[in-house]
Order: C-alpha cells, then sequence, then structure tokens
C-alpha cells in the first residue's frame, strides 16, 4: 500500500471508525456476477453526508474513488480496484406534495417503487424489476422497454469533480438510451427527485406483480442482466443466439440458454472468464451480421 493510500486509511477510519475501514476487500461477494478482485480501501456509507465525506477525503488524497450500488450492472477487474470503494447504501426515501419524491443515491429501487406503492404514489412500478440503485439509475438511464428512469426524473444533485455539490435538472444529463451525462466526467449522484402521480395502491401493485411475474423468466444464477445494449431495430440476445453461442462457456462463464444476452457464473467465474465471452460475443456478431455490440454493462478497476 502507497504512504498516500495509508494517510488516507487513517483518515477515513478517524472519521468512521477503523472497524469500517476495509483493506483488500474481495469485491466478488458484493456485485452480482459474483466475480471480481479487491478493492485496495473499502467503505460503507449509510448517509448522503458520509457519501460526500467520503468522497472530499479521496480528492483530499489525490485517491481515485469508486461508488458501487449493487454492483448490478458492472464487471470489477480480477485484478480489483485501486483506491477506495465506497459501498453507497444511502437510502433515505422523502415523500413531498404533488407525487415528489426525493430518493438518497443508494435507494434499491425495489424498495422505492414499493414504499411509492404504500404512499399511492404511481409511475415508479417499473422499478420494482430492475436490480440496483437509484444513483446507477440515473448514470445509465435504466429502465425496461417500456420506461426509464429519464421518464421520471426531475433533477439530480451530485458530486463534482470539482469537490463541490450542486444540482443538474433532467435536460442538462444528456439522456440516451441506457447513457447519461453521468456515465462520462465522472460526477457522483448524491440524491434523486423522482416525479410519479396519484394512483390507488392496489391498482399499483398489480401492476407491479405483473413486472415481477415477468422478470421470473430471466435466467437464474449469478449475472448482471442484459450484457449488452440492443442495436436499432433489433435485439442483441438475436443476434448472439443466430451466431450459435446460446449455452458456449469459457471457465465457470456460460452464455445462458434461456437468454442469449445473458452471461451467467456457473461457480468460481473470474472476470476474465466472463470478459472473454463478452468479447467472444461481440467478435461472432460484427463479422457474422457487421453489428457492433455495445456493452450495457461497466468495467471497473484495473484492467489491461
Amino acid at each position: 500500500m502507497t504512504s498516500s493510500l495509508k494517510v488516507l486509511q487513517q483518515e477515513l477510519a478517524n472519521a468512521f471508525g477503523k472497524d469500517r475501514v476495509r483493506v483488500n476487500e474481495p469485491l466478488a461477494k458484493h456485485c452480482n456476477w459474483k466475480a471480481g478482485g479487491p478493492a485496495d480501501l473499502f467503505l460503507i456509507v449509510r448517509t448522503t453526508d458520509e457519501l460526500v465525506q467520503a468522497l472530499r477525503f479521496s480528492q483530499q488524497h489525490h485517491q481515485p474513488a469508486t461508488v458501487l450500488g449493487f454492483g448490478a450492472n458492472a464487471l470489477v477487474s480480477d485484478r480489483g480496484i485501486r483506491g477506495l470503494v465506497v459501498l453507497n447504501r444511502a437510502e433515505r426515501i422523502l415523500f413531498h406534495p404533488d407525487c415528489l419524491v426525493e430518493a438518497d443515491s443508494g435507494t434499491n429501487l425495489a424498495v422505492l417503487a414499493k414504499r411509492a406503492a404504500e404512499q399511492g404514489v404511481g409511475g415508479l412500478e417499473f422499478l420494482i424489476g430492475i436490480p440496483g440503485t437509484v444513483g446507477a439509475a440515473v448514470a445509465g438511464n435504466a429502465g425496461t422497454r417500456e420506461r426509464w428512469i429519464e421518464t421520471v426524473l426531475e433533477h439530480v444533485r451530485v458530486f463534482g469533480t470539482n469537490g463541490q455539490e450542486y444540482e443538474l435538472w433532467k435536460s442538462e444529463l444528456d439522456f440516451s438510451y441506457r447513457n447519461s451525462r453521468i456515465k462520462h466526467t465522472g460526477e457522483i449522484v448524491i440524491t434523486a427527485w423522482l416525479r410519479g402521480q396519484p394512483e390507488e395502491r392496489c391498482r399499483i401493485e398489480r401492476n407491479m406483480d405483473a413486472l415481477l411475474r415477468q422478470r421470473k423468466n430471466q435466467p437464474p444464477g449469478p449475472s448482471a442482466g442484459s450484457v449488452f445494449k440492443n442495436p436499432p431495430g433489433d435485439f442483441a440476445g438475436r443476434l448472439i443466439e443466430q451466431c450459435g453461442l446460446k449455452g458456449y462457456q469459457i471457465g465457470g462463464a456460460k452464455i445462458s440458454e434461456m437468454h442469449a444476452n445473458f452471461i451467467v457464473n456457473l461457480g468460481g467465474a473470474s472476470a476474465a472468464d466472463i470478459k472473454a465471452l463478452i468479447d467472444r460475443a461481440k467478435a461472432e456478431v460484427e463479422h457474422r451480421f457487421g453489428v457492433r455490440l455495445e456493452e450495457e454493462i461497466r468495467y471497473l478497476g484495473d484492467w489491461l
């Protein structure tokens, strides 16, 4: 560990308690794919104030900081992640007049949907079936085929690379399919405000039940959900299947036989195994169809 990291470790221990700061924490247990190496330093935060404080410490010591939610849409390198990894468990939800919902960035999307239903706030039901947190959902414009976070978001508060907090309105976030400016600027979502509409609780819950039934048809086992974005006018899973790659396996990772846009960890898969399958699928689809698939997942850590 470098001297700068050691100083950061001590600063974090002084601020949050020594028992909350971990060294070489295995990240596989914090990511849906159950693969990947360790974090140099690892901290779980419970409030947005703690999140901002941790990010400021990291900046002050010139160390990179990576914020994880559920690791639902990420592939961590087998070499791990340098600097500080912050596991975001800031989960406060507040309900304001006119169906405005304020949610911390570490809020579980399914919990948010259920809490909104309890308050008679409709329009957020689609979040019930999306694994992940509010912050990651905003960054990746997460959603279903019919709706995505952009359709309900009003504005966000972010932590910028300049160490300041500021608000961004939806029009400033440059949303597109599974994309936003947050993915590219280094800004970290702290809090989001979403707008629902009045609805009967029983109707909201019926809608959520229907969505959850659809989710049950997805492949079982550790995965990050859809690996690739769907190309215009087609489906990534269909193209991969047409290449004969359903069931194709490298090491402990396998392209699902149920849905070719899912890669499942059969047990003991390395991040390199998963990345090799991703690269194989991309190469085969481009060779056969001339279509260059783009990953929906993000790569984290020390990749060569």
